[in-house]
C-alpha cells in the first residue's frame, strides 16, 4: 500500500513506499489548476496573490449567497463580495496534491463506499454532502476530486489571521481556540457561510473576511455528540488528532444539530497538507430588517 499508517502520526503526508515515492519523485509534472494564472510546470517556486476578475467573483458569490442559511432562527446577513484574492503557490499546492493522491489510493476501494460517502460510526447512517457542494457552479464543482472526498468549506477569523494563513499556510498546533477545540485540535471550518461569518469581524477597511478552502475529506468520522458527562465531569467526546492520528480515518465532521440544537455541521481536519487556502474573500456584511421592523415601515 502506498500510504502507510506512519501517514497519520505528523501535519504531513508521509509516503513510506519507495516505489510510490519514486513514481511521485519521477512521473509527471505537476500540474496546477487550469484557471491559474502560472502553468509552466517547470517554473521557479511561485507565491502569489491574484486579484480575481468579475466572472470568478460571481462564481463565489453564489457559493456565499446559497450557504448564508438560518440555522439558529437568526437573521441571516446580506454578504456582498467586493474583493476575491485567489492564491497560488507552487509548494503549497504540490504538497495538497501529493496528499490527495494519498488519501485516493489509501480510501478509495474500501468497502464502505469509498470517501465519497459519510456515514456515523455506529449507526451507520449516510451524512448528506456539505452543503457547499451543493451550491458550486457547475464549471467549479468539476475542479474536485471525488476520489479522496475533496469539498470547498469556509474558514472564519479576524483579518490579520487570514493573511497569515494565506501566507504561511494553517498552524494546526494553534488551531481551533475559537471553538475552544470542541472537537479536538485541528482547523476548524464549516460548509455554512453563516457560520463562518460569526467568526469573522470587521477589518480595518470595513470588510469582513473568509477563506474558501479546498479540503480533501477522506474518510469522514461524524461526531453528534461533543461532550458527556463522566466522573462528574464534563468531558470532551472526541480528540481530532488522536482520531485522525490512528489511520482509520482522515476528518472530523461535527453536527451541531444534535450537540447545541443547530442545524448546521463543521469539519475538522488535522493534516494542514489536506488543506488548499484558495481564496481570500473580502465582502461587505449587512443585516436585513427584521419582520417586525418591515411591518412597522409598511404601516
Amino acid at each position: 500500500m502506498g500510504c502507510a499508517s506512519a501517514r497519520y502520526k505528523a501535519n504531513v503526508v508521509v509516503i513510506t513506499d519507495k516505489e510510490r515515492q519514486s513514481n511521485i519523485n519521477n512521473g509527471e509534472p505537476v500540474q496546477y489548476p487550469h484557471y491559474w494564472l502560472q502553468q509552466d510546470p517547470d517554473a521557479e517556486p511561485f507565491h502569489d496573490l491574484v486579484e480575481c476578475g468579475e466572472e470568478e467573483i460571481k462564481q463565489v458569490q453564489a457559493i456565499l449567497d446559497g450557504t448564508l442559511v438560518d440555522y439558529s432562527g437568526e437573521l441571516v446577513p446580506e454578504c456582498s463580495i467586493k474583493r476575491l484574492l485567489r492564491l497560488e503557490d507552487s509548494a503549497m499546492w504540490l504538497k495538497y496534491e501529493r496528499s490527495m493522491d494519498c488519501l485516493s489510493e489509501h480510501r478509495y476501494n474500501e468497502q464502505d463506499g469509498g470517501p465519497a460517502v459519510m456515514r456515523s460510526p455506529w449507526s451507520g447512517s449516510v451524512q448528506q454532502m456539505p452543503l457547499t457542494t451543493k451550491h458550486l457552479p457547475r464549471d467549479v464543482k468539476f475542479r474536485l476530486r471525488i476520489d479522496c472526498n475533496e469539498a470547498y468549506l469556509w474558514h472564519g477569523s479576524e483579518r490579520s489571521a487570514l493573511e497569515g494563513i494565506m501566507g504561511k499556510h494553517f498552524d494546526i498546533k494553534r488551531a481551533g481556540s475559537a471553538h475552544a477545540k470542541a472537537l479536538g485540535r485541528g482547523a476548524y471550518f464549516a460548509e455554512a457561510a453563516s457560520l463562518a461569518d460569526k467568526y469573522a469581524p470587521v477589518g480595518p477597511d470595513g470588510l469582513h473576511g473568509l477563506l474558501l478552502v479546498r479540503c480533501a475529506l477522506g474518510r469522514v468520522y461524524v461526531e453528534k455528540r461533543y461532550t458527556a458527562w463522566r466522573g462528574g465531569r464534563l468531558k470532551r467526546m472526541i480528540s481530532a488528532t488522536k482520531l485522525i492520528h490512528k489511520g482509520e480515518y482522515d476528518s472530523v465532521l461535527g453536527d451541531r444539530k444534535f450537540a447545541f440544537n443547530m442545524d448546521v455541521r463543521e469539519y475538522v481536519i488535522a493534516n494542514k497538507t489536506q488543506l488548499y487556502p484558495e481564496y481570500m474573500v473580502l465582502y461587505s456584511r449587512r443585516m436585513p430588517d427584521s419582520p417586525q421592523a418591515k411591518a412597522k415601515s409598511n404601516k
